[in-house]
């Protein structure tokens, strides 16, 4: 079986959590152009914790990082789409795209999960279903 392995941001042999915000801006502002950063948050947090967030049209999107696992939500006047799962679409879809990550800690904070979820956001935006 293969290992994947992921991809860790270090600063002089450290994990820090500016790479990652870096990292994130830099791949919101490629694919998504017309998002508007609406908070970061990450100096003097420990554990590498942070926030960054974006707002399109009224659609807030978060990636937070804390306790050690990085999460995305999606709202829209504080609810979800209709049409999203995070058990089903979120943690199933990754560890059905990296196959060897142990299901009870998928979400620790590496550079595949953030990719993930950005690839997720390319593929599914578009298809949110909304509350009216």
């Amino acid at each position: 079986m293969e290992v994947i392995m992921v991809t860790k941001f270090k600063v002089n042999g450290v994990e820090r959590n500016e790479p990652y915000v870096d990292y994130i801006k830099e791949q919101v502002k490629m694919f998504f152009p017309l998002w508007e950063e609406n908070y970061c948050i990450y100096e003097d947090k420990c554990n590498c914790n942070f926030g960054i967030g974006y707002k399109y049209n009224d659609i807030e999107i978060d990636f937070v990082q804390d306790r050690g696992s990085i999460e995305l939500h999606v709202t829209k006047k504080g609810n979800e789409p209709k049409n999203f799962s995070w058990e089903n679409d979120i943690r199933q879809g990754i560890i059905n795209a990296i196959p060897d990550v142990n299901p009870e800690w998928c979400c620790l904070l590496c550079k595949e999960i953030i990719d993930f979820y950005i690839n997720f956001l390319k593929e599914r935006f578009d298809t949110f279903v909304w509350e009216d």
